[in-house]
């Protein structure tokens, strides 16, 4: 039966057991749900791909630090410089994966989408549970995302450990997704919740031009 959590101490710290225990946790963050697990637990990977009935596509992955970062994928220093001015906050960035991740969580690909969210519910998670966790939507696959934890989808929330309520996710988009090309250049795979003129005006203040 799926364990409802408030967003307290309390709350957390439970939400935390059951992502060491291997479980599932779907939770609110400053874009959209999300539902997701230990990223370096293959088989609870394995369930978020089943309960969101998800084809073979990648996952992003929430990080509390850019040192969590780093254990997921690699980091050289126009990355760094990028983090610094996008994070925490509602841009993914695209970056090479280690091998240590999963590669079901990548679905092969030798890159993942990773971001600090700018919400304490996932940090404090991912900062107690001493892993970055799967930071997919919590909707089956090519339904809308979830902005309140009412809307979760029941099927979704049956086969979920643990639902944290949190409120409406205050951006109500999912996160943008860059990718670097080359050097300084930057391109959008997908539009999100940081809009364009803010994005552009963060970037192009660092020195980054989108392509």
């Amino acid at each position: 039966m799926t364990e409802l959590l408030s967003p307290t101490r309390e709350g957390i710290k439970r939400a935390v057991e059951i992502i060491r225990e291997g479980g599932v946790v779907i939770y609110p963050t400053d874009t959209v749900y999300g539902v997701g697990c230990n990223a370096f637990d293959e088989h609870a990977v394995e369930r978020v791909f089943e309960i969101k009935q998800r084809e073979a596509k990648p996952m992003p992955v929430l990080c509390s630090s850019i040192e969590d970062v780093s254990k997921v994928g690699y980091m050289d220093e126009m990355l760094y410089k990028l983090a610094l001015a996008l994070w925490p906050g509602a841009v993914s960035i695209v970056i090479r994966k280690s091998p240590r991740l999963p590669s079901r969580v990548t679905a092969g690909l030798d890159k993942v989408a990773v971001r600090i969210p700018a919400h304490l519910v996932p940090l404090e998670i991912i900062r107690l549970a001493e892993t970055p966790i799967v930071g997919t939507s919590a909707n089956i696959s090519n339904k809308p995302p979830a902005l309140r934890h009412e809307e979760i989808d029941k099927t979704l929330l049956k086969k979920s450990d643990a639902l944290i309520t949190g409120g409406e996710a205050y951006l109500g988009l999912s996160s943008t997704v860059l990718e670097v090309v080359e050097g300084n250049k930057l391109r959008i795979i997908r539009e999100g919740a940081l809009q364009n003129v803010e994005l552009r005006k963060r970037l192009e203040s660092i020195g980054f031009t989108i392509v």
